[in-house]
């Protein structure tokens, strides 16, 4: 790895390695805290898919009968003095063969002997209850719920005369537990065996528990309630039920009951619902606040089926956390955001089907971990790109030209590639006599001179989107049309031509009122194929371009005293142009080391080049060579 120190020199490669590690160990132990949230709500995602497209029958079911709003509208009594039609229950569900009855209901603390029914005076609430309850238990086991008096500390009692018939029964516990166990979302997942603390009194019994004792299945029952095993409950109504026994059927309720486990309870919308993290109820889809009872009967079809779900240890969660963290190690970014994409579908997949065989594989801290050592690498990447751009920004914004500078930093120029052959325009300038004159200056104020002047003029190129190649004592080289395209690199040469003519006078005016003589410069132009890239070792290099091109234009620019004007361009450079009537046709010259060219020599509007302006014509008709 590349570590850098606050002094900007790089680390170690065994201190960079260390130190990565301590980073991958700190991304896995932050994942770890943060990954049960995320854990719980794949998994009731992946409970539900499993069971949209996995279903996985069960042969051992739950018969659920439901105390409905249509039963209580029917019956005169309420809930607590539904005495009569408990007991009826109990007598119909056990002649018909049920192998256990279990209650989430509450038996009453009185006897309630003062209360009479108008329609029935002679009816008994408690004896009937009591009498409903010693003829079942010979054929039939009974499990009832109880429920936990907070502010006594213990489970509410039932009456002496319930409690004593129900003694009787030594196996199962006849009394068990029927609360629940949340998760921090308020979700009840999770089984509440004794080992995770959450009932008031760690009491191992449970209405769910014992119902499946009754049925002969006994277990440590510790893990995750399956939900993901049965289809949608659908209840018998208690009035349905009720009715069946009055009726004589006796047929239809032993198909119904015979050798099962039944469990009775309410199923109104507004009464003891606790959130479940599937929606179980065939009469409420896609709600997950589910009747309290839909709990207990999924929990009896875990133990009487597959069992609870089982979760991985802490360690293996730790394991695949840090594997997961390795992805902060290797500078590739995309390479590594792809193959963690294809890691989290595969993890998320395989972790299905481990549920679906009744493994709970917690995918989340190994997501996390994995996501955010990518992401928190490409983040300290990318700032680490921008310190360095910031850096050569600094370095080398004052050595070359802005749009070289723009290449280097969106990584389109590297040292490493090879030239290319481009059209280009090349532009030479130079100060005529300017070495006579320097020979009379002190070499603070020529260097001084010389930085007014070029401030001036590559300001000029750079605004026509040209590219400074480099300074020459007191000439300048510049290209148009790399690397940067350009429209017509020959207009944009020209026009930048105009402009540093036009600084120059401006500087003239500034020097005469300083006492100095004023400057006279020449500019040669000429466009053609170029040899475009960088030039030199391994350890010092530039950006440049050569060939016959840049020759020719060198060559011009020195014919400008010569032929008497600021500047010179080549017959290529003015058929770009289309010849317009400012660039006067002189004929061709030979060169130095080149056979004849055609040069068109520029004619200003204005013949004092001290003057602040510059005017370049378009319009005129071009005199006749």
């Amino acid at each position: 790895m590349a570590f850098l120190r606050r002094d900007g020199q790089p680390w170690t490669v065994k201190t960079g390695m260390l130190l990565g590690w301590l980073v991958a160990a700190a991304i896995a132990a932050l994942s770890m805290l943060a990954a049960p949230m995320l854990d719980t709500r794949l998994l009731d995602a992946q409970f539900d898919f499993n069971r949209r497209y996995f279903p996985q029958p069960v042969a051992n079911d739950v018969v659920l009968v439901g105390i409905d709003e249509a039963f209580l509208d029917t019956v005169e009594e309420p809930l607590a003095l539904s005495h009569r039609y408990l007991a009826e229950f109990l007598g119909a569900a056990s002649d018909a063969g049920a192998s256990v009855i279990g209650l989430d209901l509450v038996l009453p603390e009185k006897r309630f002997d003062t209360l009479v029914s108008v329609r029935n005076p002679d009816l008994d609430f408690h004896r009937t209850l009591l009498t409903g309850l010693l003829r079942t238990l010979p054929n039939t086991r009974l499990v009832l719920a109880k429920v936990w008096d907070f502010q006594r500390g213990h489970y509410r009692d039932i009456h002496i005369d319930y409690a004593a018939v129900l003694s009787s029964q030594q196996a199962p516990q006849a009394l068990a537990s029927a609360l629940f166990c949340s998760d921090d979302d308020a979700r009840v997942r999770r089984y509440p065996d004794p080992a995770w603390n959450c009932l008031p009194d760690r009491s191992p019994h449970t209405l769910s528990s014992e119902i499946a004792a009754a049925m002969g299945v006994r277990g440590d029952w510790r893990g995750l309630i399956n939900y993901q095993i049965g289809a949608e409950f659908h209840y018998l109504p208690l009035g349905e039920v009720l009715q069946l026994a009055r009726d004589g059927n006796t047929e239809r309720l032993r198909a119904i009951f015979d050798k099962r486990a039944v469990l009775l309870g309410t199923v109104q919308d507004d009464t003891d619902l606790v959130n479940l993290p599937v929606a179980l109820a065939g009469w409420r889809p896609g709600i997950l606040r589910q009747p309290g009872v839909l709990a207990h009967a999924q929990a009896v079809r875990s133990m009487l089926n597959q069992g609870m779900v089982q979760p991985v240890s802490p360690g293996l969660q730790a394991l695949m956390a840090l594997i997961g963290a390795l992805f902060w190690f290797h500078p590739a970014v995309m390479r590594k955001l792809i193959l963690a994409a294809i890691v989290s579908a595969g993890l998320l997949a395989a972790s299905a089907v481990w549920l679906h065989a009744g493994w709970w594989v917690t995918p989340g801290a190994a997501l996390l971990a994995m996501w955010s050592a990518a992401l928190a690498r490409s983040a300290w990447q990318a700032w680490r790109n921008f310190r360095e751009k910031q850096r050569l920004r600094r370095s080398f914004s004052g050595y070359v030209s802005p749009h070289v500078m723009q290449q280097i930093m969106s990584g389109d120029l590297d040292a490493s590639r090879r030239g290319v052959k481009t059209e280009v325009c090349v532009l030479f300038s130079d100060i005529r006599n300017f070495t006579a004159m320097s020979e009379r200056m002190d070499a603070e104020q020529v260097v001084s001179l010389l930085n007014r002047y070029f401030a001036r003029i590559t300001a000029m190129v750079h605004r026509h989107g040209g590219t400074v190649d480099k300074f020459i004592g007191d000439g300048m080289m510049a290209f148009f049309g790399a690397p940067n395209a350009l429209p017509c690199a020959e207009k944009a040469g020209l026009e930048a031509a105009r402009d540093m003519l036009a600084e120059l006078a401006a500087l003239n005016q500034e020097l005469e009122q300083e006492g100095w003589p004023p400057l006279v410069m020449g500019i040669g132009l000429h466009s053609g194929p170029a040899v475009i890239g960088y030039i030199g070792s391994s350890d010092r290099h530039e950006y440049t371009a050569i060939g016959d091109t840049v020759n020719v234009a060198s060559r011009l620019e020195g014919m400008c005293r010569q032929l008497g004007y600021p500047v010179l361009c080549s017959g290529q450079v003015a058929q770009r142009v289309e010849l317009p009537a400012f660039l006067l046709p002189l004929g061709e010259h030979a060169l130095k080391g080149r056979s004849a060219v055609a040069i068109y020599g520029w004619n200003p509007e204005l013949a004092d080049y001290g003057s602040a302006r510059l005017i370049l014509p378009t319009e005129a008709p071009m005199p006749p060579m």
